[in-house]
């Protein structure tokens, strides 16, 4: 489907005005400038009851000028305004339904298994792609298995954080590695490869992306790191990312523990393993540090000699720190630059 032009969809909301409301994205070329087909874009909207965003994010995706987009909303069966608004566009997407559902990953699955596109990525209903975005992601995707570009978080009181992502492998998302940084609308998949990996595991309710990219990077990592930004993701009360952050990370040792036993590549397997053990210590830490029904001492004792049974994963700074904060309370909390990480699970 070629995109609609401004004048083709509806007006837009009384006082909304700028991208995408009153301003679109020149259309571009039916071919590349080498004379090449563009690349057919496949996108899927998961919806349930985000009838104040939605429409926002439905003419971003319809107003991109792209030659090759096929556009998918599958809605969970919502009962504020939601499918009135995909009504009113429905003429310029590829598929829409509107039922209950188990939630946003089985949405998103059906929407991949009605796609049919060389490149794919799912779009939520609170979020909306850059003016342009999509000749960007196109242009930038020949010979590689993904692209990446830049995703701006933004929240209703106009403050922005753009997050620029940085080096992206399996191992180092698997360790949390600070030099690794993304965001799931900012990397634009092979469809096939999403395929080819399983699509998105539904037992997971919250980081399924998470799981989907260690998997995806673990087979196809030939990436394309893109300076634009492609997405603005939306930080807002009722949010998952806002609300249930902790739920967030326990998930996420649980896809450790299945990609420990179930992944095809043994360095993933290997890296999963070594983070469990990680996040194991670091729980036991924590629990021994505010165990106060043993003295100071007995708890830098069982510290010490839980540390020496696996020394290469325990025998850390961020240990000897916390051993330091229960003998020297009051010494260490003068030190600015303890290691406190914590990661819940």
């Amino acid at each position: 489907m070629h995109c609609p032009s401004l004048s083709e969809l509806p007006p837009p909301p009384p006082g909304r005005t700028g991208w995408p409301w009153t301003v679109e994205t020149p259309a571009l070329p039916l071919t590349t400038a080498a004379g090449d087909p563009w690349p057919a874009i496949s996108i899927v909207t998961p919806s349930f009851n985000q009838g104040a965003y939605l429409e926002e994010t439905i003419r971003s995706i319809l107003l991109q000028g792209y030659p090759q987009l096929e556009y998918i909303i599958i809605d969970g069966g919502s009962t504020d305004n939601s499918v009135a608004i995909i009504k009113k566009y429905s003429s310029w997407l590829t598929h829409w339904v509107s039922e209950p559902d188990q939630g946003q990953p089985q949405a998103i699955n059906k929407g991949l298994a009605r796609s049919t596109g060389e490149v794919f990525q799912w779009i939520n209903s609170d979020d909306y792609l850059l003016a342009g975005a999509l000749g960007k992601i196109a242009a930038a995707v020949k010979d590689v298995d993904a692209v990446v570009g830049v995703v701006v978080n933004f929240d209703e009181s106009g403050h922005q954080e753009p997050l620029v992502p940085g080096e992206l492998n399996a191992t180092k998302i698997i360790f949390s590695e600070s030099s690794t940084r993304w965001h799931q609308p900012g990397l634009w998949f092979r469809r096939e490869g999403v395929i080819a990996c399983g699509g998105i595991d539904e037992s997971y309710h919250y980081s399924f992306d998470w799981d989907l990219t260690i998997r995806y990077l673990g087979r196809f990592n030939h990436l394309n790191y893109r300076p634009d930004v492609l997405v603005h993701f939306r930080l807002h009360p009722q949010s998952k990312t806002v609300s249930t952050w902790e739920r967030f990370m326990q998930e996420r040792y649980r896809i450790l523990h299945k990609l420990a036993e179930t992944s095809s590549q043994s360095s993933i397997r290997a890296a999963c393993r070594q983070q469990i053990r990680r996040l194991d210590w670091w729980d036991f830490v924590a629990r021994t540090r505010d165990d106060h029904q043993r003295s100071r001492l007995l708890r830098a004792l069982r510290l010490c000699a839980a540390a020496c049974c696996d020394p290469q994963i325990r025998l850390t700074r961020f240990t000897l720190g916390t051993i330091r904060r229960v003998l020297f309370p009051l010494a260490a909390t003068a030190d600015k630059q303890e290691v406190t990480y914590e990661p819940t699970r």
